[in-house]
């Protein structure tokens, strides 16, 4: 348990949940314009048209 969620547990007796959004969203970022995309790869850029594939960013 984090010092977060043992606070949270302190508290109120209930661990605090994990949640929110990933933070990273490399894999969204268009590499071609910057542009973020609406979903996750494989992916047509909205912007310039560039085709996104998985695995984007790990594939050089």
């Amino acid at each position: 348990m984090s010092g977060a969620e043992e606070a949270g547990a302190a508290r109120t007796g209930v661990p605090e949940p994990d949640g929110g959004e990933a933070a990273c969203w490399l894999n969204r970022v268009c590499p071609e314009c910057d542009a973020v995309l609406d979903s996750a790869p494989p992916a047509v850029c909205h912007r310039c048209g560039a085709e996104v594939r998985a695995g984007w960013p790990e594939e050089g």
